[in-house]
């Protein structure tokens, strides 16, 4: 949120905890850069009856845009900021749109869902780690950041990396189920890093975001899915 970057969302804003199920199933994009192509067909794909939660890990590049992508998704919708959102205001980070630079949250009794945005608060790191080890099954645990890892999904255009050493730190060290993010569009796709999911969903080259299904075992299925 703009004051206080980390919050847990559990009967806050438009977020709705979900009962008990026995997998979950989400729908992941990114990088829409205010293309209403892209926000109309991401709107028609999680309004299917094939998801339990949407989420989107930034660059709307507006606020009015950002508004009408989760007011327009029917299922539960969480989305974090990106680079090109610092932007946004305050009041509608503390709004009812549920974009956020930072966020907790247990999306039913099984799952958590780390999202972090396009800036950091001190510590991040830490905090991240935190949450995981005091969650107990990292298995379960779901992080989008909008910039990816060092070295998966972090390669540009002239060959070079850019991800964060930090998320990759944090990979290696804890193996959530799924790690996602946005950020370098021309590196969309589905890798795996020491037993975690890696999911790079920028969706404006690729046109392009993923499903993804969480059950007891952790990743149960990944899947592309074409937005356009």
């Amino acid at each position: 949120m703009g004051s206080s970057p980390l919050q847990d969302l559990n009967g806050v804003k438009k977020f709705r905890r979900l009962a008990s199920i026995v997998s979950l199933s989400i729908l992941v994009t990114s990088d829409f850069h205010a293309r209403q192509d892209l926000l109309d067909a991401a709107v028609e794909e999680a309004n299917t009856g094939d998801y339990d939660l949407f989420i989107n890990l930034g660059d709307y590049m507006d606020q009015d845009y950002a508004e009408e992508l989760f007011d327009r998704v029917e299922i539960t919708g969480l989305g974090c900021t990106g680079n090109r959102d610092m932007g946004f205001s305050d009041d509608f980070l503390d709004s009812e749109v549920s974009v956020f630079n930072f966020l907790e949250a247990d999306v039913d009794d099984e799952y958590k869902v780390i999202l972090v945005g396009g800036t950091m608060m001190d510590d991040f790191q830490d905090e991240i780690e935190t949450i995981i080890d005091e969650f107990g099954d990292s298995s379960k645990v779901f992080v989008g950041t909008h910039h990816p890892p060092r070295k998966v999904g972090d390669k540009v255009k002239t060959g070079g990396r850019v991800g964060w050493d930090e998320y990759r730190e944090i990979i290696l060290k804890h193996q959530p189920a799924v790690w996602a993010n946005g950020h370098i569009h021309e590196d969309y796709g589905h890798r795996e890093l020491m037993g975690t999911t890696v999911l790079n969903a920028a969706s404006e080259e690729s046109e392009k975001g993923f499903s993804v299904t969480l059950g007891d075992d952790g990743v149960e299925d990944v899947q592309e899915v074409e937005l356009l």
